[in-house]
């Protein structure tokens, strides 16, 4: 069955690369940072080769003739790529050039276990923390701290684990930058 009001496109993950798919929303009045907003797939396996079909359904789309900004991460072993692409009525166009992302894995001889680490988020810079073991986004929960009168955030991490925090920025002529930091938790 295929749905009016869905846009879908593929990509083809190797069994060592995992991608993920990013719709860039529009910044916020008086935001320069804009939020991104993980796509669901569908994923079929067939001989160590991964084919994702990501999709942005009618939840999303307005019309049927916009452009999407889509931020792919492809992650593999200690490695990790980033594209800029947009999805056109009918096909994806990718960045020709990506962004190489470099990280590193640590491994523990003892069990760790995950903390909770609270912050106060700013919602006018936004930014998506990306767990590149796992190839998925750590989402934080949100939370009203009485004793600051704030919105607060809490999220899990392991101690001495890289993590890939993203930003997206439109830049004055209209196009947007990802800037990327690899932070670990100590």
């Amino acid at each position: 069955m295929e749905l009016v009001d869905e846009r879908r496109f593929t990509i083809v993950d190797s069994a060592e690369m995992s991608t993920l798919a990013f719709l860039i929303n529009e910044p916020e009045a008086g935001a320069e940072s804009a939020t991104i907003q993980k796509l669901d797939f569908v994923l079929q396996d067939t001989a160590n080769v991964f084919k994702k079909t990501f999709y942005i359904n009618n939840s999303n789309i307005q019309t049927d003739f916009n452009d999407y900004n889509i931020l792919l991460l492809s992650i593999g072993k200690d490695k990790a790529f980033m594209n800029m692409a947009v999805l056109k009525k009918d096909e994806l166009l990718i960045s020709k050039e990506p962004s190489n992302v470099s990280y590193k894995t640590f491994k523990t001889e003892h069990s760790v276990s995950y903390q909770d680490v609270s912050y106060t988020p700013n919602f006018k810079r936004p930014i998506s923390i990306v767990d590149p073991e796992i190839a998925d986004e750590v989402r934080p929960v949100l939370y009203f701290d009485e004793d600051v009168n704030m919105v607060k955030a809490r999220v899990k991490l392991l101690p001495d684990k890289s993590y890939i925090a993203l930003e997206v920025q439109r830049k004055e002529n209209g196009a947007y930058q990802t800037n990327y930091t690899i932070c670990t938790f100590e």
